[in-house]
């Protein structure tokens, strides 16, 4: 089995290695005000008053693993994990601008996949400092969680920033927002409300429970991109360091068997050239179920600047129960980049331990993404 997985890896990574490694520059035929062209996505451009950018991004992936649990079996398999389809543009003017986002590969409970609506979001930009967004979109609270999925330094989120999201279901919900930056990105800020309830729902906010989210992060050195690993090489160094807080009302409690909550969040990022480190701290004063704290910690290096890149993360979740119910998770993983974070290949390693059982499970996945 062991040889199996080797093979596998070695193949993946043949493969793309022996790609081109140059990305493709932009391309447009401009006529009578339409333009045409690609650039990082096909675009469509009438006059500068209407623009559509349309792209795909796709991760498939082969994942082992080593049950410590002897009731279970041990898992290998392939899986396409993401494969999205992102439309993004502006409609009348720049100043109002909207995305879509559809996941045509997304889990369901059975195992089998499924089409779910992501994003379908419209930015109001008339003001320099303040933007509204309106829609289903990502909450802004967990720094990792708001990063794009394609711009993470491993595989997927940590432990921690899983289990903490604002709206205690998933990483998105269906409301409004506004943000802003200062004195050229060294001040953010996001202030939301939203249903509270997750996205797609049949019922929206019966019980009109609302979750509201504040963020705001500091970037002293200048403004640093959400994404991880310091693929860009920065010059100069770049510092990071946020709060959020999130009150979930507890709406369809009844159904999700959860009541009112509270959860803070603590967040700091460092790159330059070629290293990086965040981390994240969480706490979560529930009213129905246990308190619970977590925190990740990750850092990446580049031994070929902009190309090659290891990386390392710990990262552990811990409800207040009577009896012991921690979680922990310990990674080390290497990163091919061949066109930035739009075509590379991850590979992980993992031990993932759980004190209910006290069992320490390994985990080996490796995953090419490639966008276009």
């Amino acid at each position: 089995m062991k040889k199996g997985i080797a093979r596998i890896i070695l193949t993946v990574l043949f493969f793309a290695l022996g790609h081109n490694r140059a990305e493709a520059a932009p391309m447009f035929l401009e006529k009578d005000g339409i333009k045409v062209g690609y650039d990082k996505g096909f675009v469509l451009n009438v006059n500068d008053q209407f623009e559509m950018k349309f792209g795909a991004w796709i991760q498939f992936q082969h994942e082992f693993r080593n049950f410590d649990d002897p009731t279970k079996q041990d898992r290998s398999t392939f899986k396409v994990a993401k494969g999205r389809l992102r439309w993004t543009g502006f409609m009348y003017s720049p100043m109002f601008a909207y995305v879509i986002q559809l996941e045509v590969a997304d889990p369901n409970a059975d195992g089998s996949k499924d089409t779910s609506l992501k994003d379908f979001a419209i930015d109001i930009k008339h003001y320099k400092h303040a933007k509204i967004r309106i829609g289903q979109f990502k909450v802004p609270f967990n720094r990792q969680q708001m990063a794009f999925f394609g711009d993470l330094q491993f595989v997927d989120t940590s432990l921690a920033s899983s289990k903490f999201n604002a709206n205690q279901a998933n990483a998105r919900d269906v409301g409004v927002m506004m943000s802003g930056a200062h004195d050229e990105g060294r001040l953010q800020y996001f202030v939301g409300v939203f249903n509270g309830n997750g996205i797609n729902q049949q019922d929206d906010n019966d019980t009109s429970k609302y979750l509201t989210v504040g963020r705001i992060v500091f970037n002293p050195l200048g403004k640093m991109s959400i994404s991880e690993s310091d693929v860009a090489n920065t010059e100069k160094p770049l510092f990071s360091v946020g709060a959020a807080y999130a009150y979930d009302a507890g709406n369809n409690d009844g159904v999700l068997n959860r009541g009112a909550a509270k959860t803070l969040g603590l967040e700091f990022v460092f790159k330059h050239q070629g290293k990086s480190v965040q981390g994240e701290y969480y706490f979560r004063d529930d009213d129905r179920n246990a308190d619970a704290d977590g925190a990740y910690l990750q850092g990446g290096l580049f031994v070929i600047p902009k190309k090659l890149e290891i990386a390392a993360r710990y990262s552990y979740y811990s409800p207040d129960t009577a009896a012991s119910t921690d979680e922990e998770e310990i990674m080390a993983g290497v990163n091919f980049f061949f066109a930035g974070h739009r075509r590379k290949l991850q590979i992980d390693l993992s031990n993932l331990s759980m004190d209910a059982g006290n069992f320490d499970d390994r985990r080996i996945r490796t995953q090419y993404q490639i966008a276009f």
